[in-house]
């Protein structure tokens, strides 16, 4: 490194630049916080699917789930098993508790409105299929229902209200948490209550079992297959496995393609400002080469042009998001956010990587000016 270039390197030229055009430089970072945003935002949504969707299912204190062949999850599969098969799993060595879960798809009348949503039938006192309630009980009596929270967020109803199942009214009595698929929303019932909405009484969807102490899920999952050989038999880690890729398989593609999409207008917001910059200071840029600024010299400065203006943008994002979240929240109550650590660490790198990219255009255009053109005006 020779006398020069230490020289340049103790003065501030990157900050200096970019401050003669304050506005160009604050039309940028507001461009980049804006990106930061909606890329904070998609990954909040992913998480909060990941969490909030699978909630229920990841909630269990079920060790093994047993379903109709062929059916792989609770959101998009349908099953109907015969509810006088439990006194059969009930005698495998190593169950210690099955109880049975009624899945429906239908339209709920509130204050006249149709809302679709998945109403589960449960047995009360059963552990393995009650939510999580957050106010109200869940202890369930005939006409009775839990809603989750988002839906009652949506459509501003709470304990008390009565609401229509299929033309039934059902009184609430509890709000959950845990159960927002996004898509749709769970309520919960009486087994007997939901069998009589589907019309056969002796119909459920799946079984939950939990294991006696000693016995691992795996060795009892092995256990009831060889008893049931017809029907799907899923360990409770499999079957969470299985849910949390079928939300990744509807959602997962669109929010990536908003995002490239995303990170493709920071990348353009970013080389404009640099290329425009660097038009504009062409004189500067030839008299630093003049003066002895090696190449190295020059190209560490245009990438800390752009470096900071990255990290001023994601700052204001990250702070952005964080002020936006609750009234997105107030405004879209069934849309979950959940921003972790490491995704927020995560879009900080990408945010990083797109300066860099940002940087290359206007780095090649670097190489073609030379020292001369400093006498040029």
């Amino acid at each position: 490194m020779n006398r020069h270039s230490l020289k340049f390197r103790s003065v501030p030229l990157a900050l200096r630049l970019l401050a003669r055009d304050r506005i160009r430089f604050a039309v940028t970072v507001t461009g980049i916080c804006f990106v930061v945003i909606l890329m904070l935002f998609l990954s909040g949504v992913y998480e909060g699917v990941r969490t909030e969707s699978n909630g229920y299912v990841a909630g269990r204190p079920a060790d093994v789930w047993i379903a109709q062949n062929n059916t792989t999850n609770l959101i998009r599969s349908s099953s109907f098993l015969q509810s006088s098969r439990a006194d059969a799993f009930q005698a495998v060595p190593g169950v210690a508790s099955i109880a049975p879960l009624l899945r429906l798809i239908t339209t709920l009348s509130i204050r006249g409105r149709g809302v679709t949503a998945f109403v589960f039938g449960v047995v009360p006192g059963a552990a393995a299929t009650y939510p999580k309630v957050v106010n109200g009980t869940g202890k369930l009596g005939k006409g009775e229902i839990v809603i989750d929270r988002a839906l009652a967020r949506r459509v501003g109803i709470g304990i008390g209200d009565t609401i229509r199942v299929q033309s039934r009214p059902y009184r609430v009595t509890g709000i959950s948490t845990g159960t927002n698929a996004i898509i749709s929303q769970f309520t919960f019932i009486r087994l007997e209550d939901a069998q009589e909405l589907l019309g056969f009484p002796g119909v459920v969807s799946f079984f939950l079992i939990q294991a006696a102490p000693g016995v691992s899920r795996e060795l009892l999952a092995d256990r009831l297959r060889s008893r049931a050989p017809l029907l799907n038999v899923f360990s409770s880690d499999a079957f969470i496995a299985n849910n949390l890729d079928e939300m990744r398989t509807g959602l997962l593609p669109i929010l990536s393609t908003v995002a490239v999409f995303g990170g493709v207008v920071g990348v353009v917001v970013l080389t404009l400002l640099l290329y425009g910059t660097m038009l504009e200071r062409r004189e500067d840029y030839a008299l630093l080469k003049a003066i002895g600024a090696g190449r190295g010299v020059l190209r560490v400065l245009v990438l800390r042009q752009s470096l900071v203006s990255v990290c001023c943008g994601f700052a204001f994002g990250l702070l952005g998001y964080f002020i936006a979240q609750p009234i997105v929240g107030g405004l879209v109550p069934v849309l979950a956010l959940s921003l972790s650590p490491a995704s927020a660490a995560v879009i900080g790198g990408a945010a990083l990587a797109m300066g860099g990219v940002g940087a290359w255009l206007p780095l090649k255009k670097l190489e073609r000016i030379y020292p001369a053109e400093v006498f040029r005006a």
